[in-house]
């Protein structure tokens, strides 16, 4: 049975500190293993944010709201029901505490749509024109219809190509967790991952804030950083093949070997190393679409004075 202590516990803890990478990736997780999992999740989640609510309402304190939600799933848990009963209490518990806050302000209650990847790349089109492409393994949650000043999404877990419909009076937003990313109108790629958050802008510019109150970068067109989410870091850089999965194109300027080897490895899935007996001067220059990772290797083979070694594992470059 779904309704057991450690897996509400679990749910709870994270519901109540979603900003802590441990908890997200254990819910992440426990959601991919299997659909009833997912929806036991949704289920709750749905149950507390109607409970948070009623405690803003009241005035209450946020651990008085959170105890009071755990007693009652502790208490309700315990008889022996069905799941779709047991819920039905649950809301039942705490309905009528949020009765007033949803007669004055369920106009301002906003209920997110989910799309889900798995090996399969998909996307989405908003109500605002913009374009969401989802890479494998990605989460995106978004509103049926934008309401008030701010068109807000969330990126839950993977790698996402945004391409945003401009809208100066309405800025667009995408939550990862603590931190977001700020755009007025324009094209960008997100990987978010438990340990860190890679940004390349493609067209226009864009706003990163990495949580509350923290500095916030302006990237534009062409630029990129990577966020540490556990240092609360984040590092600047050129953007280069951030949206590759995508256009399978592979685009090198100037770009030193190692660092082909690094985009060569998260492109193909490939572990590919490089050991240099000395330091390789020149820069790489080339442009792939759609090629073999047999034909590009040929190409740096043909490029560079380079012994390629592959084992099942990995692949290794040795100058010599």
């Amino acid at each position: 049975m779904l309704n057991q202590p450690e897996y509400l516990d679990l749910i709870v803890r994270y519901l109540n500190n979603p900003q802590d990478e441990k908890l997200h990736a254990e819910i992440i997780s426990f959601c991919a293993e299997s659909k009833s999992n997912e929806s036991y999740f949704k289920d709750i989640e749905r149950v507390w944010k109607l409970s948070s609510k009623s405690a803003r309402l009241d005035h209450l304190k946020e651990e008085e709201a959170v105890a009071s939600f755990q007693k009652a799933l502790k208490r309700i848990s315990g008889r022996p029901a069905s799941f779709a009963k047991w819920m039905s209490a649950v809301a039942a518990t705490i309905l009528l505490a949020a009765t007033c806050y949803w007669w004055f302000d369920k106009r301002n209650d906003v209920e997110l749509l989910s799309l889900k990847t798995d090996s399969n790349i998909d996307s989405v089109k908003l109500a605002d024109g913009s374009t969401v492409i989802l890479a494998e393994n990605t989460i995106v949650s978004y509103p049926k219809v934008f309401s008030g000043a701010s068109r807000e999404i969330f990126l839950r877990k993977g790698r996402a190509f945004f391409n945003v419909t401009k809208d100066p009076h309405h800025p667009f937003s995408i939550a990862m967790g603590e931190s977001k990313v700020s755009v007025l109108g324009t094209s960008f790629n997100i990987d978010y991952s438990p340990g860190k958050i890679d940004l390349d802008v493609k067209t226009g510019k864009v706003i990163f804030s990495p949580y509350s109150n923290g500095a916030s970068s302006i990237l534009t067109a062409g630029q990129a950083l990577t966020y540490s989410i556990q240092k609360r870091e984040f590092t600047t850089r050129l953007s280069q093949n951030a949206d590759s999965w995508l256009t399978h194109e592979l685009i090198f300027v100037d770009t030193p070997l190692g660092e082909v080897c690094k985009q060569l490895s998260h492109y193909y899935h490939k572990n590919i190393k490089l050991e240099a007996n000395h330091q390789v001067i020149e820069k790489f220059n080339a442009k792939f679409q759609n090629n073999s990772l047999d034909e590009v290797l040929d190409v740096l083979k043909a490029t560079y004075n380079v012994k390629i070694k592959e084992t099942k594992d990995h692949i290794t470059l040795t100058t010599f």
